[in-house]
């Protein structure tokens, strides 16, 4: 089996190397007329979005609120089902869910590395 830090040393000297290719792109870009032209255009277009958008939800206050309130709703309902999810795999029991359709669904467990403080 690899080393963990073998590995992470890897990924560190990719992302550097990711680094350098992108600030080429970015100077390129930054340098380029046409592209500046359009990121403007791009910019004002997106402010008549966001204030029609704003202009259109001004009217729909009440399904503003309920909109939050799904949000709010969807996103305990998902740490509630991931905790469930973990707490039945740490006693060893099968974790599966089968929804109206018969449609399985397993979990998908993802690790990730932060900096240790």
């Amino acid at each position: 089996m690899t080393d963990l830090n073998e590995i992470h040393t890897r990924m560190r000297a990719t992302r550097a190397e990711k680094k350098k290719v992108s600030e080429i792109f970015r100077d390129v870009f930054d340098q380029s007329a046409p592209y500046q032209e359009a990121l403007e255009k791009i910019k004002e277009l997106k402010i008549k979005k966001m204030q029609l958008e704003h202009e259109i939800r001004s009217g729909l206050k009440s399904e503003m609120e309920q909109l939050d309130r799904l949000k709010l709703d969807l996103q305990s309902d998902a740490v509630l089902l991931s905790d469930a999810a973990l707490t039945k795999l740490m006693k060893g029991e099968t974790v599966e869910i089968t929804d109206e359709n018969d449609v399985k669904y397993e979990p998908s467990f993802k690790v990730t590395f932060k900096k240790a403080q």
